[in-house]
């Protein structure tokens, strides 16, 4: 078994832990933080060097958006029904019948592609 290998699969076991049984908020931004490197490493030894691709942007919460680990949970969520790692995609806002919806939006060869995370304007 290789770097990488050994990498999704400490990924795959944070993902096993049940987030919500976890006691305090510490400790779930600890996970959150955990998954997220363990994503970067992945992407690193991948031999990852796409640029273009890479958000340079903070992802911190939206004002609109008042828990962060809401937030934080719908990002994450996208990413995984993306298919891609946490570091790539840029979050995009698009305007459907006057609401504007954030969207994670990336490259995929020569097209681009999106995904949905959620409303501007939570309700």
């Amino acid at each position: 078994m290789g770097d990488r290998d050994r990498a999704l699969e400490a990924r795959g076991r944070l993902r096993d832990i049940d987030v919500d049984q976890l006691e305090g908020d510490d400790v779930r931004k600890s996970h959150r933080e955990a998954v997220r490197a363990v994503e970067r490493l992945i992407e690193q030894l991948s031999g990852d060097t796409d640029r273009e691709e890479h958000n340079e942007q903070p992802r911190s919460k939206p004002d609109s958006w008042e828990d962060e680990e809401t937030w934080e949970e719908a990002l994450e969520s996208a990413h995984e029904k993306a298919g891609i790692g946490r570091s790539k995609g840029t979050i995009t806002t698009k305007t459907i019948d006057e609401r504007e919806y954030y969207y994670l939006q990336w490259r995929d060869g020569d097209a681009v592609k999106s995904q949905y995370i959620g409303p501007v304007n939570p309700a």
